[in-house]
Formats: structure tokens, C-alpha cells, sequence
């Protein structure tokens, strides 16, 4: 079939120099339907396209619009069109063919819960940092950018549209976790597995990257925290299943909590909170909690 394996055994540099051409050809792609729904949704006058432009924020159904669909051809299309190119078989290659064990999962779910006021504890540690005074400069611009991406998402999901919640609640929860695990967890993974034989420096490297994406300073070790964890979920149980079962349990908790208190912002606040500060102590029984359930998803793979 066109192209199968041609690259199977590339060397690691050309694989992974492909997969940025892939990555780049896939990010131009995904202009022509971003291009289609802006024509679709609000026409091809000139005022509206250069108003759309300065001011994307009033345009929330595009935004959502454009947020699924660069989704799906920026990590999902690279990934799969690299296994293709890399493998006999894509679906073993990303570890998709494998079944979800419900123990395995329910121990996976547990321990992305319980790790939650640890990880308030790492974002409201990661949100003191400061640069030095030569770049604060810098530093406010980060902080102002990441405010920006931040009032985005919120204009993205507020709506009391029930179809529009639900639209929301798949793209940030269902297709955000199986493109982004594609990718880090189920592509690159592999590939740079063939370069870090040792496991535990592999992971951490593909976490790192993950969080360097989303492009947030401030909320960088959070996110590196939690890809690390995705990544041991992958290696462990040998599937992409479980990590994307993690990754859509982290997601649809944020979701469903903006949701539920986006009316009572302070209460909002203090669960986001739980876990730093004074309730510093349930950061480390969090800790406790999640160490000691992937003790037992170990376990429950084995068995």
C-alpha cells in the first residue's frame, strides 16, 4: 500500500525530521478548513474577515470551530500518517490495538483524581516564580499572553447552549486526549524510545515536550506532571487507551468545574486552590493517594 513502512527503518534523525515536515505540511493543511468554516459561518466580505482577524474573541463558535479542527490535523493526522510511514502495522505501532482491563482503568481514573491537590500545590509553586529583573519585561509579557490564552478558553466555553456544552465537552475533553496521547504518548514515545533506552529518562523528555507546547510558563511543571504521568500509564500498560482515559478524566474535571461554579467564581477559586496554601497537607496526602494507586495499577496490569 502507498508508502507503508517506507521509513520503518530510517534511522531515528530521519524519522524524526519527517515527522516535522509531517507536523508542518499538516499545520498548513489545516488553513483550508479553518478557511472553509470562516467563509461557511460568516461569509467573504472583506470588513468581516479583517474584523474576525483583530477581533477572533466575539467569535466564539468560530474559535470552537477552529480549536477541534486544528486539534485534529496538527497531532492526530501527524501521528497516524508517521505511524503509517514507520510501522507494518500503525495501530500496534501506537499501541491502539490493545484492549482496555477495567481494573487497570479504574486504578488510572483514581489516580488522576487523587493527584488533583498535588497538582494545585505544583501550579501555585509555579506561579511564583519570577525572572530575574533584567527580563521582567519578559515576564510580563508571558504573564499578559497566558492571561490572553486564558480568557480565550473561558470565551470558548461560556455558552448555556446545551448542544454547545456538549460540542465543548467533546472537543476539550474526548478529542483534545485522543490527539494530544496520539501523538506524545503513542508516536514520539516510540520514536525517541529508540534513542532513550532508559524508560524513566524517556518519559520525563516526552512530558517536557508535551507541556512546552502549550506554551504557559506559569502553569509548565503542572502540565510536565501530569504528562509524565501519561507517559508511565503508556508504558506500563501498554496501551493508549489508559493514558487517554487519564488525559479525558483531567479534562472533563476542568470542564465540569467551570460549568458548575462559573457563577460563584470564589468558590471556583478555592477548589482550584485545595491542595496549596493552608491546605498545603492535602498536596502531600494527594501524593500519598496517587503513589499508592499506581502501586496497585502495577499490580492489576500484572495480575
Amino acid at each position: 500500500m502507498f508508502l507503508k513502512a517506507a521509513f520503518k527503518n530510517a534511522s531515528v534523525f530521519v524519522q524524526i525530521v519527517m515527522l516535522f515536515a509531517v507536523v508542518s505540511a499538516c499545520t498548513l493543511f489545516s488553513m483550508l478548513p479553518v478557511s472553509l468554516l470562516i467563509v461557511v459561518k460568516e461569509g467573504t466580505s472583506p470588513d468581516v474577515l479583517k474584523d474576525i482577524m483583530e477581533n477572533l474573541s466575539d467569535y466564539p463558535e468560530l474559535m470552537r470551530g477552529m480549536q477541534f479542527l486544528q486539534t485534529l490535523v496538527i497531532f492526530l493526522f501527524p501521528a497516524i500518517i508517521c505511524a503509517w510511514l514507520y510501522s507494518d502495522n500503525y495501530k500496534e505501532y501506537l499501541q491502539a490495538d490493545q484492549p482496555i482491563h477495567i481494573p487497570v482503568a479504574v486504578w488510572a481514573i483514581l489516580g488522576m483524581i487523587v493527584v488533583i491537590p498535588f497538582i494545585n500545590w505544583t501550579h501555585s509553586f509555579n506561579q511564583q516564580m519570577t525572572l530575574p529583573e533584567s527580563f521582567k519585561s519578559l515576564e510580563t509579557w508571558i504573564r499578559g499572553a497566558e492571561d490572553a490564552d486564558d480568557k480565550a478558553i473561558e470565551v470558548m466555553l461560556d455558552t448555556k447552549n446545551i448542544s454547545t456544552i456538549i460540542f465543548n465537552f467533546l472537543s476539550v475533553c474526548v478529542i483534545t486526549a485522543i490527539c494530544e496521547e496520539f501523538m506524545f504518548r503513542g508516536l514520539l514515545q516510540t520514536v525517541l524510545g529508540r534513542m532513550f533506552r532508559n524508560p524513566h529518562v524517556l518519559i520525563w523528555i516526552i512530558a517536557i515536550l508535551f507541556s512546552a507546547v502549550h506554551l504557559q510558563f506559569y502553569g509548565f511543571i503542572p502540565r510536565m506532571i501530569l504528562g509524565a504521568w501519561l507517559g508511565y500509564l503508556a508504558y506500563y500498560t501498554k496501551t493508549i487507551w489508559i493514558p487517554i482515559l487519564a488525559h479525558f478524566t483531567n479534562n472533563f474535571y476542568s470542564v465540569a468545574l467551570y460549568y458548575l461554579f462559573r457563577n460563584t467564581p470564589d468558590e471556583m477559586q478555592k477548589i482550584d486552590t485545595i491542595g496549596s496554601g493552608s491546605t498545603w497537607w492535602l498536596a502531600v496526602a494527594s501524593l500519598a493517594l496517587f503513589l499508592f494507586c499506581f502501586t496497585q495499577l502495577k499490580k492489576a496490569v500484572n495480575r
